[in-house]
């Protein structure tokens, strides 16, 4: 049975190891160099412990009969330009061996539901120009680019852009 169940600090461990697994779709957008810097455990696992210690946004594994497939995240925007009732989706991870089976559309369905039950009205989200997959994927549950791009400051001309989706 799938679930979502919140993450707490004695997760960090395993959202850090689906980290690691699920950037392996990044290693044709980022340089072999950057990947071997920054898609580390021991990196991931100490992003994940600040993280969850200081309590940024909500963080759900999203799990199968008790076994960890990925993991969501849902925090208040970094943008300042949006209107109230928005929040922003920061992650969506599921482990290489299990994407496209349908976990990732059962946790944006379920965060949909929670989000709007809470009073919200809208969701952005930033991801990466050249993933076309993640791009697909968004558009297929509403999500459309609003206009706004930012260069990454890593290694050359990384694009993300930003897309939203009313509820």
């Amino acid at each position: 049975m799938i679930d979502l169940r919140q993450a707490g600090v004695d997760d960090a461990a395993e959202l850090s190891r689906i980290q690691v697994d699920s950037w392996q779709a990044y290693e044709s957008i980022f340089s072999p160099a950057y990947m071997a810097q920054h898609n580390t455990f021991e990196r991931r696992f100490l992003y994940w412990m600040n993280v969850l210690l200081r309590g940024d946004g909500r963080t759900y594994l999203i799990e199968d009969d008790g076994q960890s497939i990925g993991y969501v995240t849902i925090s208040y925007p970094r943008d300042e330009d949006l209107p109230s009732g928005t929040l922003e989706l920061t992650s969506l991870y599921i482990r290489t061996a299990e994407t496209g089976k349908g976990y990732g559309s059962y946790a944006l369905r379920r965060l949909f539901t929670s989000v709007k039950t809470a009073g919200y009205d809208r969701i952005t989200l930033w991801v990466l120009k050249d993933n076309r997959r993640a791009i697909a994927f968004y558009r297929h549950f509403g999500f459309t680019p609003d206009g706004f791009e930012m260069s990454l400051p890593i290694q050359g001309p990384i694009l993300e852009t930003r897309m939203s989706r009313e509820l």
